[in-house]
């Protein structure tokens, strides 16, 4: 960032290696309200947060409930799915499994009283490499 006479700007650019991740969870309402005082959003946070202990998203959306049949690997009935990227080429791959470090990161974890575990209740898709 360059500043001249009291003015700043910044620049913002992404590299190659970007990552897309889905995650799809059922029984725990993570919904962004926006409100931190919300425990929904408290949830959210502390998926994000879990995530970042790792590598930080760079672009995500806000989770949307779905029925996840159809759409997650094995899971089924109401729930959530969030998207995210990160810019770091396979961070979350062990011996060829692309997701194999996200399900170490959530397994176990408890978050407002739902204990997370792999693929009971939540799971990983890596969709694309950029």
């Amino acid at each position: 960032m360059a500043k001249i006479h009291g003015a700043a700007s910044a620049g913002e650019t992404l590299g190659g290696n970007i990552n897309f991740y889905t995650l799809y969870v059922t029984g725990l309402d993570i919904t962004a309200t926006g409100n931190v005082a919300d425990q929904t959003q408290q949830n959210f946070d502390d998926c994000v947060n879990l995530i970042s202990l790792v590598a930080q998203p760079i672009i995500m959306n806000n989770p949307i409930g779905v029925n996840l049949g159809g759409l997650a690997p094995s899971l089924t009935g109401a729930g959530f799915l969030f998207k995210f990227a990160v810019e770091h080429g396979r961070v979350f791959e062990r011996n060829g499994d692309t997701v194999s470090v996200l399900k170490e990161l959530f397994e176990g974890i408890t978050i407002d009283g739902v204990t997370l575990s792999h693929p009971a209740n939540i799971e990983f898709v890596m969709s694309d490499l950029l």
